[in-house]
């Protein structure tokens, strides 16, 4: 039995984003907003992908895979929690601008950024005062989603990626071997893909859209991602929470 081609679900999938897409969020909906940006974000990391695969350049392309399946975990969360997310996102935020702030007066150039610093401050200060303390803020961070949402094959393979995105004896070795007859080092990684690029990019962007979908007004994917799903073994319906806390105590 011949098996489905990648590409020609990808056209499918990219051909359901429309121009007019926009009309399908509320921008007083924060979780509508905030899912935009993170699925979007997927869509630029599926086709920065395609072109590394076109480049032959697969290897090179962890963090975009590990990025993308990342934003689509938390694309997952974000249509579970709501407006919610909001909060622990500003939250998050503010805390991300003392880092900034840290390291700018670590090199010096607090004086250099006085205006930016002056945004940083005032911005850490607001959401102190404004924004409440959130028990979900801690699935701002991956590993608890992932673990929430019991995605442990998704957990393995941002694990393995990991390796491969930082600087790891693991990573290293894809470009020497041994192979205890002799020792070889190569200008090309020496490896298998875990999943070959366009059928994880197929899989991510259709996981990424089915999230999405549940923040669109009408769901208008609906019929479309189910039809894809079945045809490529995909997931037709989303995880539920099955952790501690979390989204399902809303």
């Amino acid at each position: 039995m011949t098996e489905p081609d990648p590409g020609e679900g990808l056209i499918r999938l990219e051909n359901l984003i429309s121009g007019d897409l926009h009309e399908r969020i509320t921008p007083t909906n924060r979780a509508s907003v905030i899912g935009w940006g993170l699925f979007f974000t997927v869509v630029h990391q599926v086709r920065a992908l395609l072109l590394l695969h076109q480049a032959d350049a697969c290897g090179a392309a962890s963090p975009n895979r590990r990025s993308a399946l990342e934003h689509t975990v938390t694309l997952r969360w974000c249509a579970d929690q709501g407006d919610r997310i909001g909060d622990i996102y500003n939250r998050k935020l503010g805390m991300d601008q003392i880092q900034l702030a840290k390291a700018v007066r670590a090199d010096g150039t607090a004086d250099r950024y006085q205006d930016a610093y002056q945004v940083m401050a005032e911005t850490v200060k607001t959401v102190k005062e404004s924004v409440a303390p959130d028990p979900n803020e801690r699935l701002a961070k991956i590993e608890h989603l992932m673990k929430g949402y019991r995605l442990t094959k998704e957990w393995s393979y941002y694990t393995i990626e990991s390796r491969f995105t930082h600087p790891t004896l693991t990573g290293t070795q894809l470009f020497f071997q041994d192979d205890g007859e002799a020792f070889r080092v190569s200008q090309m990684p020496i490896h298998d893909e875990i999943v070959p690029c366009p059928l994880f990019c197929l899989w991510i962007l259709h996981a990424a859209m089915l999230c999405f979908n549940e923040l669109l007004t009408g769901k208008p994917w609906t019929a479309q991602l189910e039809k894809v799903a079945k045809e490529y073994g995909f997931m037709t319906t989303l995880p539920t929470w099955q952790g501690p806390g979390g989204p399902s105590e809303q």
